[in-house]
């Protein structure tokens, strides 16, 4: 069987409009657009703008306790099918990271979200976010980053692939998606895809002579 990821989306727009208006005529004022979308055509796979791996986990972190998360292989994590399984029951292991989102879902009183690399073999791409440093999410904050590049965020196995999120100033409600790829090295991966074909080929090489053997003998026989 062959995993892929289909219908891939990712959206971010931003539009706002300046504006100052005399103090004496609200009516007269000078206008300026912002706008920014990013709309990426992404499909699956292990190179620029794929992905072929993904997790959707939401969890519940009680005031002051902490949350690991191990990005390599996620095996401490149960989404709904097994520990380390995405929602298909399937093994889920990312050499690469392509966009992940870590959203603070918890209500107006909820705490703060605090994301940091854990201190053993901490994830460093993630960055540090915390209260003391003016960067942890409130209630509806989110953080999110994205590389789609041939090489996205990587992931290494027993030095770098753990963040911890804690919860500060009270239980926080949060959900993280995840989407990475399973390979990090494009050419291994067509390799194998390249020699699963070429068996493939050759065991229909094999059925075919032993057709043609058969179908001699037959003659033989007559």
């Amino acid at each position: 069987m062959t995993r892929t990821l289909e219908n891939i989306t990712t959206q971010f727009n931003i539009s706002a409009t300046l504006k100052n208006a005399l103090t004496s005529n609200a009516a007269i004022a000078a206008t300026a657009p912002i706008n920014f979308s990013l709309n990426p055509d992404l499909t699956s796979g292990v190179s620029e703008d794929q992905a072929n791996r993904a997790l959707d986990y939401s969890a519940t972190i009680a005031s002051a306790g902490t949350l690991v998360i191990d990005l390599y292989d996620f095996g401490s994590l149960d989404a709904g099918a097994g520990a380390g399984a995405d929602a298909l029951g399937q093994p889920v292991v990312m050499e690469e990271i392509m966009l992940i989102a870590i959203y603070n879902a918890s209500a107006e009183s909820g705490g703060n979200l605090e994301i940091e690399p854990d201190a053993t073999n901490g994830w460093t791409p993630i960055g540090s976010h915390t209260v003391a440093l003016g960067g942890s999410l409130k209630p509806g904050g989110i953080l999110s980053k994205m590389n789609s590049d041939t090489d996205g965020f990587d992931v290494t196995d027993a030095s770098s692939h753990r963040i911890i999120l804690t919860a500060n100033g009270g239980d926080v409600d949060v959900r993280i998606i995840v989407l990475g790829r399973h390979d990090d090295d494009e050419s291994s991966s067509s390799s194998s895809q390249s020699s699963s074909s070429s068996q493939s080929s050759s065991s229909s090489s094999s059925q075919s002579s032993s057709s043609s053997q058969s179908s001699s003998s037959s003659s033989s026989s007559s």
